[in-house]
Formats: C-alpha cells, sequence, structure tokens
C-alpha cells in the first residue's frame, strides 16, 4: 500500500474520530471546525507565517475545543494536512488559589496579553509562527491593598525543544515575567520585564559542541543569567542564550472606542536592558471602534541597532553561536517571523492590518513591508460570510504583487 494512500486514510480517520469525540462531549464542549482548501499552495508570506508552524498543504482541517468546569479549564486543538498530524496548543490550567494557576500541556505565552494576535506581525518573544512548545508553568495575579488600581502579574515556566540535526539532546527553556498594571477609570497602562534562555540540551557542533551545563547549579545560573564556563576571555557571558523584553502598554478607553499603544524593547544582555540598543524592538499602535466594529493596527519592527558597536554591543536577537537553531521551534522562528533566527540580519519592517465586521460579514487585510530589502510588499485579504450564527465560509488571496494564490475555507461552531 503506498504511504499517499496511507496518509489519506489516516486523514479521513483521524478527522472522523474528531467529529465523534465532540458529539458525544458536545453538551460540554465548546468546539469549532475548520476545513481549508489551498490552491495553487505556495510559500506566500501570510499563509506560511504565524500560521501555528502549519506546513503549505492544500488540504487543512482544523479542530479546537474548549471546556471549562470548576476551577480547571481545558483547551485542546489538532490540525491535519494531507501527510501530517500536529497537536497544536493544548493545555490543562488548573486554579490552586486565588488568581493562582498552574498550567501544563503545549502553550504559548501568559504575557503581552494585549497584543492583538490575528492582527499583529507577531510578538518579539513568543508569537504565534511555530507550533506551540511542550511548557508547564505558574502564573498569579496580586493587587496592592493600599491602592487597588495597582496589580502585579507574574509568571514562570519551564518548556523543551525538540531533538534534531543540531541537538542531539534537545535544549530547555526557562521563561519567567512581571508586570506593573494600573487601572483607573478610562486609562490603563502596564511595564513588564519579560527574561528567556534556552540553556542545556547536548549540541552538535556549533561553538562548543556536545553536552551543555544542566545541572540544578545551572539552572540558579540561568534563572539570574550568572555566568558559564570561562572561555579564555577576561569576562565569560552568561550560560545559556538568553532574550527579553521591556514591554510597555498603555491604553486609553473613551466613547466605545480604544488607542492601544505598545512598544516591545530587545534586550540580549545588561546592555540592551539599559536601552544602549537605541530603540530597537516592536512599535504598535491599534484602534477600535466598537460602534463601527472595525480595527486598524499599525507596527514598526527595528532591529538595526543589533550590533552597532561591537563587542561591547554585539547582540544577535535571535541566533547564537552555541545552540545553531537559534530561536526556533521546528524550523520555525518562536517569535515575530520578520527576524531572521539563523543570522543576525538587521531590518525595518512597517505593517498595517484592518478588520471589520457588519451585520453577518467579516473582512480585513494584512500587508507588510520590509523597508530595509527591495522585497515586494505581502499581502493578505480574507472575506469571511457567517450562515445562521454557526456556519462561516472565507475567502483569503495571499502573495505579492509578483505572485498570489487563494484559500477557500469552511467552519463550523458546535
Amino acid at each position: 500500500m503506498s504511504s499517499r494512500f496511507k496518509n489519506n486514510n489516516l486523514y479521513k480517520f483521524s478527522i472522523l474520530l474528531l467529529m465523534l469525540f465532540s458529539e458525544l462531549y458536545s453538551q460540554e464542549f465548546e468546539n469549532h471546525y475548520s476545513l481549508k482548501l489551498k490552491f495553487n499552495p505556495s510559500d506566500y508570506w501570510w499563509s506560511t507565517y504565524n500560521n501555528y508552524g502549519q506546513e503549505n498543504s492544500k488540504t487543512n482541517f482544523n479542530y479546537n475545543g474548549n471546556y471549562k468546569k470548576n476551577n480547571a479549564q481545558y483547551y485542546f486543538s489538532v490540525f491535519i494536512s494531507e501527510d501530517r498530524i500536529n497537536m497544536g496548543e493544548s493545555f490543562l490550567q488548573y486554579k490552586i488559589f486565588d488568581k493562582t494557576y498552574i498550567k501544563a500541556g503545549k502553550y504559548y505565552r501568559d504575557f503581552s496579553t494585549y497584543l492583538n494576535d490575528q492582527l499583529s506581525s507577531g510578538s518579539l518573544l513568543v508569537s504565534n509562527n511555530a507550533e506551540s512548545m511542550p511548557k508547564v508553568g505558574f502564573l498569579s495575579s496580586y493587587n496592592l491593598k493600599k491602592n487597588k488600581n495597582f496589580n502585579f502579574n507574574y509568571g514562570v515556566a519551564h518548556a523543551i525543544f525538540e531533538k534534531n540535526n543540531f541537538y542531539k539532546k534537545a535544549p530547555m527553556l526557562h521563561e519567567k515575567f512581571i508586570y506593573l498594571q494600573h487601572s483607573k477609570k478610562n486609562i490603563e497602562w502596564s511595564i513588564g520585564l519579560v527574561h528567556e534562555a534556552i540553556w542545556g540540551g547536548s549540541v552538535i557542533g556549533g561553538r562548543m559542541p556536545g553536552n551543555q551545563p544542566s545541572t540544578i547549579k545551572d539552572f540558579f545560573k540561568i534563572i539570574i543569567s550568572a555566568d558559564g564556563p570561562d572561555e579564555g576571555g577576561s569576562h565569560p557571558n552568561a550560560l545559556g542564550n538568553h532574550l527579553g523584553i521591556w514591554d510597555f502598554n498603555y491604553k486609553i478607553s473613551k466613547d466605545s472606542k480604544i488607542i492601544n499603544l505598545y512598544y516591545q524593547h530587545f534586550f540580549e544582555d545588561t546592555s540592551g536592558l539599559r536601552f544602549a540598543n537605541r530603540f530597537d524592538g516592536l512599535w504598535g499602535v491599534e484602534l477600535t471602534n466598537y460602534i463601527k466594529d472595525s480595527t486598524i493596527l499599525i507596527e514598526y519592527i527595528n532591529t538595526l541597532n543589533q550590533n552597532i558597536d561591537p563587542p561591547y554591543i554585539d547582540d544577535a536577537y535571535y541566533n547564537h553561536g552555541i545552540y545553531q537553531m537559534g530561536w526556533s521551534y521546528k524550523g520555525y522562528t518562536i517569535g515575530n517571523p520578520f527576524i531572521n533566527h539563523l543570522e543576525a540580519v538587521p531590518i525595518e519592517v512597517v505593517h498595517i492590518a484592518f478588520d471589520k465586521e457588519k451585520n453577518d460579514k467579516f473582512y480585513g487585510f494584512k500587508t507588510s513591508k520590509i523597508t530595509s530589502s527591495n522585497k515586494p510588499i505581502d499581502f493578505s485579504v480574507f472575506f469571511i460570510k457567517n450562515f445562521s450564527e454557526k456556519y462561516y465560509i472565507g475567502i483569503a488571496i495571499n502573495g505579492n504583487k509578483d505572485k498570489s494564490g487563494f484559500n477557500f475555507t469552511f467552519s463550523t461552531n458546535q
């Protein structure tokens, strides 16, 4: 029996199994199904990136289910293409105390919650570009008793990468964040600090091949970004590969309109932490009008200062000499897809997106231009029609001035 025939049978069987499972539990689960047909599939930007790490395929069937009961939330998603089945974001979140949760499974992030992932070019640290990683985390929130307008949100998580041609043993990911948030009347602002680090594992090739430090002592070094083994220099680098952001958000609400301003500032070491790399990062403004059910988003990405003063400021935000696959998971950039995870390529990008809902129709577009290169503008235009509040038919055209293709999608909520 040919592998293609086997894959087709597996594809059909998986769809039937998911439909049967969700039908049995339809009274308890919120279910969503989506069947996407791609015509002339190719590596168009908005067909390939910010697409949950899915490979280009003529046919895709997606399912996600959400279930909440008492202190627990279960979320499950799966992507089925012609030749592969991937589990998407799927996790269990359990409330252990007031405003305190544990979370385990495959999931993206619990920080930068203001970001519109459907329209944005993507978070600098964890976007929807790659598959979600296996992760276990703890998150909580604390209100100041003297001034309840102030709130602290914080969390810590541990994830694992995959074994591949560069990693004999999968490296690990350490993640932590803390935000100070203030809300009063129609104004809300927050300042956050997020730190990520790749560490441990066993690498093939690179600057330091072999097993990487991974003891409990090394883990505590990762937490505080302490120095690793001396490589012969006057001052050894921090153990592992570190990346983080200062995260600023300011939001104003008035007359059913919201202005959302944000800035994510890159840092790889203490120089970036002190803004020595100037204003590299992601700048954004989002305008939402709830009366007209419309949103417009404009973003600017800048990484031109990552190597402005070597060796003092010689950053490479998404790549590393030891971990040769850099800031990526299963071949896709974990953060913003416009930034190269294999080499330091300074860029500037302007990204504009818009969507609007009117009656039973939903439409919009996304368009991006790498202004630091001659690459043409990439765009996606989409239109969705709602039938009886349960069934949706959508058409999307993706491409640039040189080439384009379109998708047809049928989806339903049960």
